[in-house]
């Protein structure tokens, strides 16, 4: 029980600790920001619990799909919010270099906005799984403890985690600095869209297709190093056609995003 309670509350955890890390980076060096990030935490943690107390009657919508749509539109949001945050980190430093610094003020607060938004969805339906999971064992005296022991060291190894990726991003030199969590944010923004395929196609929103391929016999999804992966990088080892498609979409965005606010900054 102990070491199921590690692995859920990790695998929830991280992936919303690893976009958290990637987005204060940013705000961090490019604008000295992070006001925003204890608001964003404690409206999510309001959000997950209410979540969480209304799953109940969450779940029967759509024909008693709620919950894989609820969290589907979450993820979409998520994923264009990225995009936003993209964009306008790029428009940000276009015009560092002579630019209007109102325009680099202006593109400062969509940057925190989409972000403290973001991580505050993220929280809501990561944060809603683990009370859920928690609230499971309330009556269960015998479980309880080692479920709560459990639980704070997956919480512990996933915030640590998120810990050293945001000083490691802070760290990189040169080029890499803009390059490398670009390239965490248009992944993660692919992992969202794909997550949100597979909860539609759970909700029959989705026609199901056969498996591409199955990595689970030299990677599985519920090993350590496949869930570090699936948090990264959404990797899943038996993905549908529709999910490999969402997951470019979503990728291809990001980096599109980042391309236009460069090129039209330019020709302006």
């Amino acid at each position: 029980m102990l070491l199921n309670s590690v692995i859920l509350v990790f695998q929830e955890t991280l992936e919303a600790a690893l976009l958290i890390s990637v987005l204060l980076a940013i705000s961090y060096r490019q604008w000295s920001r992070t006001a925003w990030l204890p608001v964003s935490l404690s409206v999510g943690f309001v959000l997950s619990l209410w979540y969480a107390l209304t799953m109940g009657a969450v779940s029967e919508w759509f024909d008693y799909m709620g919950q894989e749509v609820v969290n589907a539109v979450l993820q979409i949001l998520i994923m264009l919010l990225i995009v936003f945050c993209t964009w306008a980190f790029f428009k940000s430093r276009q015009v560092e270099d002579g630019g209007d610094p109102s325009q680099h003020d202006r593109f400062a607060r969509i940057f925190t906005f989409s972000a403290a938004v973001a991580v505050a969805l993220a929280i809501t339906r990561e944060g809603s799984e683990i009370f859920l999971y928690l609230s499971g064992f309330f009556q269960q005296s015998e479980y309880f403890q080692p479920v709560i022991i459990g639980s704070s060291l997956g919480f512990g190894i996933g915030v640590s985690i998120g810990v050293l990726l945001f000083y490691g991003l802070l760290n990189l030199p040169g080029g890499w600095r803009v390059k490398v969590p670009m390239y965490l944010l248009a992944l993660f923004a692919g992992n969202m869209l794909s997550q949100a395929a597979l909860q539609l196609t759970q909700a029959d929103w989705i026609s199901s297709a056969q498996a591409l391929w199955d990595s689970s016999g030299w990677l599985p999804e519920n090993s350590i190093f496949g869930q570090l992966l699936y948090a990264l990088v959404g990797y899943e080892a038996t993905p549908s056609g529709v999910q490999v498609i969402a997951y470019v979409i979503g990728v291809t965005l990001v980096i599109g995003s980042a391309i236009v606010a460069t090129r039209i900054a330019k020709n302006v």
